[in-house]
């Protein structure tokens, strides 16, 4: 399958080869990205009238080659052949979606895979591996991590779900009772006025309220608008013919023609007929992926400066009158491409055999919706195409995400995040303390184990291992709910026990100026929010075991400096474990997210077409939130791996082997010092 890639959803860099005829497969097994590559605060290679300051690199728009490859008719298949990947049916089940769902509720979720982890792998683990310390000291073990992983997931949901729900219910139904300063924080685009009526001064339902585009307020600020991936008439199916672009043609008759020359079976011109709407163009821009941009979005300084580099070409598009393209001076493009006017003012004509067209039955790979400008994303130092959110009316373009909007949801989304793990975090300490009490009780009493009595050296290393069992099963304390579903939709249905948490702890923290204040600093640091708030709350409880290890009174100075060391150790060690491994997968899940994002975009695209409205709204609603879900997925299931499997089965024996070098040591000093003595 021959296919015309567009911009990359991801990083890029100058002089990458072209993705142009690749295989769908092939295509979705990369990532991709509307930018262009990172520039310095000094490059002057990049100048326009756009600029974000003096420090920041300005843009220039270089040279522009519109795809002229000539396509004519040949074999036209009459069904369309999509290329799908063995992942694919796995993303579209409904346990993966159902995992997207509840994948905001962070907390629970990380206990929930600790949980699993405890009951199930690390006892099978623990139970299959030979064993100097016998087999009891293995059931031991795999006791105390059943035990843990029960009491921490236990303990996370009923101690920490309140507080979420409390936090989502504000974001879902009191969201109109925010004050107006909060508002404007949080959503840059809204326009305030619109938000109550002008007589009354009555809040409005947030359905009802308007941005500064005039367009439907959007709360989603980066559910971003796509299309299905250009392919030139000559590639596409006769579906498309029909149900896209909506001409009926005996193509075996015209096998070998022009698509310029094409007769429709009613004795017309397919030029004179075919639907504009879907067609588009492949721009070729240096430092820039290849831009697909559909004929009805082009920019009209972007058209401009077009025109202007197709003169070198001697493109028919260096005669194309600009003028005649827009309605107004709003830059509105002119429905029909087929009054557009020449410099001679006689009529355009766009050639078919380049042309291309997006339509949801060819492909399942998508791209967002672009119209040749460009932003600069200061965070990432990187220039992209801007995109636009999925508000707009009768085909048009939605909004435009700028970089106010994009700064705004990286703070909310940390704001969020942080009155979710913020109860975790504070009742770390407790929980710690709690478990350690409880947990000798539980194996004794549920389990029907103790814990083996051996020789000094061996109860040391059990000790260590069964301390760092501990420590890490509050590591991952900490994810929101299972399947809360239903609950805070509206005010009538959500529960009593919701609403207050909303009003005595979502409401009052979403508008606190300090929290947002921390958010934002947040924002600033590397890496992403679930990853600090996992580490900070590993920290807390790392701290608590070593403390309580070190003031054990019925433990000698040696064991409690050996096991000390060791938890320690099975703090540092794994988070920069975590870190990495959630840095080298982070294009291996980009992939997996734009993967989804498509296949649910092609099965609405799809619904749509048939007439399926419903269905197609279904399919849209929460797919913002559902894509952020495959991230947070991805690194929640990084960081509990690492912490709760590899550390007691790998790490651990490296921290007793580094605690024994440093007891050996200090013995050995010690002896010295005495025969000194």
């Amino acid at each position: 399958m021959k296919i015309h890639t567009t911009q990359n959803l991801n990083s890029l860099v100058q002089n990458q080869p072209s993705t142009i005829n690749v295989s769908s497969k092939d295509f979705r097994s990369k990532v991709y990205s509307e930018q262009m590559p990172e520039l310095s605060a000094n490059a002057d290679y990049y100048s326009s009238s756009v600029s974000f300051g003096k420090k920041k690199p300005s843009l220039k728009d270089t040279k522009k080659i519109i795809n002229t490859t000539k396509k004519i008719v040949g074999e036209i298949k009459k069904e369309p052949q999509l290329e799908r990947t063995k992942g694919d049916k796995f993303k579209t089940s409904s346990l993966f979606n159902k995992m997207l769902e509840v994948s905001k509720y962070e907390t629970v979720i990380q206990a929930g895979m600790a949980a699993i982890i405890c009951t199930i792998f690390r006892p099978l683990t623990i139970m299959s591996l030979p064993s100097k310390k016998g087999k009891d000291d293995n059931i031991y073990a795999s006791a105390h991590s059943i035990a843990s992983g029960i009491v921490g997931l236990i303990a996370t949901a009923a101690l920490t779900t309140p507080f979420k729900f409390g936090a989502d219910h504000v974001k879902k139904v009191m969201l109109k009772d925010l004050n107006k300063e909060s508002l404007k924080r949080l959503f840059p685009q809204l326009d305030i006025k619109s938000i109550e009526d002008a007589a009354s001064k009555v809040r409005r339902p947030v359905s009802q309220w308007l941005d500064k585009e005039g367009n439907s307020f959007h709360q989603e600020i980066k559910d971003v608008d796509k299309l299905p991936e250009f392919k030139q008439l000559a590639d596409v199916s006769e579906k498309t013919f029909s149900k896209v672009l909506k001409v009926d043609v005996n193509w075996a008759e015209q096998n070998g023609n022009s698509f310029n020359d094409v007769i429709l079976n009613n004795g017309e011109k397919l030029y004179d007929h075919i639907d504009m709407s879907r067609l588009g163009i492949v721009v070729k821009e240096d430092g820039m992926r290849d831009a697909q941009i559909l004929l009805k979005d082009l920019d009209k300084n972007y058209l401009t400066k077009l025109i202007k580099d197709s003169k070198d070409q001697g493109s028919k598009w260096a005669d194309l009158d600009i003028k005649s393209v827009y309605a107004d001076e709003k830059g509105k493009v002119v429905k029909d491409f087929r009054e557009w006017k020449d410099i001679n003012g006689k009529q355009w004509k766009l050639d078919l055999d380049t042309v291309s067209v997006s339509s949801p039955y060819e492909t399942i790979d998508y791209r967002p919706r672009i119209s040749g400008d460009k932003t600069f994303v200061e965070k990432e130092q990187v220039y992209k195409f801007t995109t636009y959110q999925k508000n707009g009316v009768d085909g048009k373009l939605g909004t435009a995400i700028n970089k106010d909007m994009l700064a705004a949801e990286t703070r909310n989304e940390a704001h969020m995040k942080l009155l979710t793990w913020l109860p975790d975090i504070l009742f770390r300490v407790p929980i710690a303390a709690t478990t350690i009490a409880l947990i000798p009780g539980i194996l004794k009493t549920i389990f029907k184990v103790e814990k083996p009595k051996k020789n000094t050296q061996a109860e040391n290393n059990k000790q260590i291992e069964q301390n760092k069992t501990a420590k890490e099963e509050n590591t991952q304390v900490k994810q929101e709910q299972v399947n809360f579903k239903g609950k805070g939709d509206s005010s009538k249905k959500a529960s009593w026990f919701v609403r207050k948490f909303g009003e005595w702890y979502g409401k009052p923290l979403l508008e606190n100026k300090k929290v947002a204040k921390v958010s934002e600093y947040l924002t600033k640091l590397p890496g992403n929010i679930t990853q600090h708030m996992a580490t900070l709350g590993s920290l807390i409880t790392s701290s608590v075991y070593v403390q309580q290890t070190l003031t054990k009174k019925d433990l000698d100075p040696e064991r409690r400096r050996t096991l000390a060391i060791n938890q320690i150790l099975c703090f540092f060690i794994p988070t920069i474990a975590a870190y990495t491994v959630d840095k080298m997968i982070k294009n291996w899940t980009k992939k997996q997210e734009y993967g989804y994002s498509g296949l649910l975009e092609h099965t609405a695209d799809i619904a749509k077409y048939e007439g399926r409205i419903a269905d197609s709204e279904k399919i849209y609603k929460g797919l913002g939130e559902k894509l952020k879900g495959v991230r947070i997925l991805a690194t929640l299931a990084t960081f509990t791996l690492i912490y709760r499997y590899a550390t007691p089965v790998i790490i651990t024996p490296i921290a007793n082997k580094i605690g024994e070098m440093v007891n050996n040591k200090k013995h050995k000093h010690q002896n010295e010092t005495q025969k000194t003595v």
